[in-house]
């Protein structure tokens, strides 16, 4: 349980806790907004200097949250004992991955015993590459803070939030169409990785930007149909039907026209996850209509046809392109010592053990795994295989359907797919909306009186709130969407 204060509080916020929460929700929108454009190259350069932005937003949000609980009526509290568990381990793991202590790097070092016959060899770390192992748990941390953080926020605040995904998402698609379109060959669209160039952006290759769109794919539909939405959740319905259909056509033919097989799948995964658990609860959402849901599918397919689906049709019949992704998996898991998979060889120490076997086969620069779950296990162990089951296991213990989670499990599901063979769940400006989302995930569903008060109704409190209308002799003109 966490120690969050005042959950409902019908009084005013003072000032001080006003400015605290306020400068959390922009610290947030303005990395959901920022991180995206900062990778045009994957270069250590370029990925270091978002992991600095990203700790610094974090710092000055930080400092906010604090301001906010000077106050005696602010909402933000501390972490439970299940999210400092979860630090904990991380955190406890990393320390002696990079503590110079010879014990430890005897035991769990990944160096291969005939390293170890070398005189010059001295290795002083179990990491193989310490300043890395640092690097990534300060962005760990980092995106800790920010997830606790997100689901803190008031649902006013936190609104803004999924209104800053959905229109970076949209501009990102938008840019990347509109890019491709008109054959924009410099700048940072344009391909940078020595191959034929691509629908990507301003990502460094099309599987990066195809995972960030399908992410938040499902959001950038659904942040219509939310009336506490603001800017846009006043409108008429027939505006919102409208602004879904073609926010939602634009990111889900963006997704397409990248020619991203893996990010293909994915799209269309986690907008069949989205549209099944509505469908699932469609007897208790009275009045609610998924033809807009529909729609968008449909106007993406036909956005997608226009620009063209040739290049993605091509890949998805080149089944062997992606060959050498498959003879790493097997290189590893054939190479490793069943020991590193078990104690882990270092958080960021992969690039650093994959020289160790890597053949021609598999020739280049592989700062990853192409598969964010295998690389997790390498680094981390058994550790890291026991904070994903906690994490998943407050996933599905915190699990409640709502107009507002829908939209973010479909995408969270979509990146699951991702996980499985791509790095994706690397790249700041995904990192950044996936702790958003699972922050919120983790958080408690409201009950429908909650829900009633702020306007997002839980799915039995929609049903039964027009059940009520509908006795009273009318229907809502929201019921479309609401």
């Amino acid at each position: 349980m966490s120690t969050r204060r005042h959950l409902s509080r019908p009084g005013k916020v003072p000032a001080a806790g006003l400015a605290g929460e306020l400068t959390v929700t922009l610290c947030l929108g303005g990395l959901v907004f920022l991180l995206p454009w900062l990778l045009p190259q994957r270069t250590p350069e370029l990925l270091a200097l978002s992991g600095l932005v990203l700790i610094s937003a974090t710092l000055v949000a930080a400092l906010g949250a604090s301001l906010a609980r000077a106050s005696d009526r602010a909402d933000i509290g501390l972490p439970g004992a299940g999210w400092w568990a979860v630090f904990g381990v991380i955190s406890a793991v990393v320390l002696l991955q990079v503590m110079p202590i010879t014990t430890l790097v005897r035991w769990f070092g990944p160096y291969p015993e005939t390293f170890w016959q070398l005189e010059q060899f001295e290795p002083r770390t179990w990491s193989p590459n310490p300043a890395a192992s640092l690097r990534g748990w300060a962005v760990f941390a980092a995106l800790f803070t920010l997830a606790w953080l997100a689901g803190q926020l008031r649902d006013t605040h936190r609104h803004w939030i999924w209104l800053a995904v959905a229109m970076a998402a949209t501009l990102q698609a938008g840019y990347g169409l509109l890019a491709h379109s008109v054959g924009l060959e410099m700048g940072i669209a344009s391909e940078v990785e020595g191959r034929s160039r691509a629908l990507q952006g301003s990502f460094s290759n099309r599987n990066l930007f195809a995972a960030y769109l399908a992410l938040s794919w499902p959001l950038v539909v659904a942040v219509w149909w939310l009336r506490d939405t603001p800017l846009i959740g006043s409108l008429p319905r027939e505006l919102r039907i409208t602004g879904s259909l073609l926010a939602g056509s634009i990111v889900g033919a963006a997704i397409f026209a990248s020619a991203s097989r893996l990010g293909a799948m994915a799209g269309v995964f986690g907008a069949v996850a989205g549209v099944l658990l509505l469908t699932r609860y469609r007897g208790q959402l009275t009045g609610f209509a998924l033809w807009p849901a529909w729609l968008v599918l449909l106007g993406t397919f036909m956005v997608a046809v226009w620009m063209g689906l040739e290049p993605l049709t091509g890949r998805l019949a080149a089944t062997d392109a992606e060959e050498y992704r498959l003879v790493a998996f097997a290189l590893m898991f054939r190479e490793f010592p069943w020991a590193w998979w078990l104690h882990g060889v270092g958080l960021g120490g992969f690039e650093a053990v994959f020289r160790l076997i890597q053949t021609d086969q598999v020739s280049g620069w592989w700062d990853y795994a192409h598969s964010d779950l295998i690389q997790w296990t390498l680094e981390m162990g058994l550790p890291g295989v026991i904070v994903l089951a906690l994490v998943a296991g407050g996933l599905i213990t915190r699990f409640g359907l709502t107009l507002e989670r829908i939209p973010l499990y479909a995408g969270l599901l979509a990146l699951a797919v991702v996980a499985l063979g791509d790095f994706s769940w690397h790249m700041p400006a995904t990192q950044v909306v996936l702790a958003i989302y699972i922050g919120v995930l983790l958080q408690p569903a409201k009950s429908g009186h909650s829900r009633r008060r702020t306007g997002t109704e839980t799915v039995a409190e929609g049903s039964s709130g027009r059940r009520r209308r509908r006795r009273r002799g009318g229907r809502s003109g929201h019921d479309l969407l609401d």
